[in-house]
């Protein structure tokens, strides 16, 4: 008896998991993660410069193995650290309008969570520009990433830091560069007039660097911490 009743609980487990094609797939009931994954931004994208101020932010939904039902927490604030949160909220909607002000950098940021203290991380932080008054400079775009890649393992003495800077009203650039050994990392070298710095390593080493952008118009944009390892 207890056999046949095994086969059975085998077979309605078999039954209950197959999919539309008919292909058979087993979930393993001990081995369920109800974290959710992290959700992923979709507007504004990074380094959009915004016309309208009541802006529209969206998202795509978390998911877990347990439900798809989240509420999100957006953080936005004028510094990619997020040292002082400018503004905030939790939804259980996919999108969110704030009001924000003229010729402002913003950087955002979103995380999902449940009722049961299941969270996600927060996702990659993403910067956008709300344009300014006509015949008011628009600070320069925040600087990107080009190499080493993020987190990245170098086994290098001596590599080249690399970034992408721009600015919406074509004025001339110049860089500050911080990079080091702590974070945040120490002024390294000043008003460059190219987005590439050289620098010399130590093996088995973490380092952290950072741009800030500035125009011929006092306009200052602040990146965010990068890093890096050493072998």
């Amino acid at each position: 008896m207890k056999n046949i009743y095994i086969t059975i609980c085998t077979a309605l487990l078999l039954l209950g998991c197959s999919d539309d094609e008919g292909s058979i797939t087993l979930k393993d009931p001990f081995n369920i993660d109800a974290t959710p994954t992290i959700p992923s931004l979709v507007y504004p994208t990074n380094n959009l410069v915004c016309t309208n101020f009541d802006l529209n932010f969206q998202w795509n939904p978390a998911t877990s193995d347990i439900t798809n039902e989240f509420m999100y927490e957006i953080e936005i604030a004028t510094q990619p650290t997020f040292e002082n949160i400018l503004l905030t909220a939790n939804t259980s909607q996919t999108s969110v309008i704030f009001n924000l002000e003229k010729g402002t950098t913003y950087f955002w940021r979103i995380k999902a969570f449940d009722n049961n203290g299941n969270e996600s991380p927060y996702t990659s932080v993403q910067a956008f520009i709300t344009e300014p008054d006509p015949g008011i400079n628009t600070i320069p775009y925040v600087p990107e990433l080009i190499t080493p890649a993020l987190r990245s393992t170098l086994t290098e003495n001596n590599i080249t830091l690399e970034w992408n800077g721009a600015d919406a009203d074509g004025d001339p650039l110049l860089y500050d560069v911080y990079f080091g050994e702590t974070n945040p990392p120490a002024l390294f070298a000043e008003n460059l007039a190219s987005s590439f710095a050289e620098v010399t390593l130590d093996a088995n080493k973490e380092y952290f660097w950072r741009v800030v952008v500035k125009d011929d118009q006092q306009g200052v944009s602040i990146g965010q911490v990068w890093s890096f390892k050493t072998d």
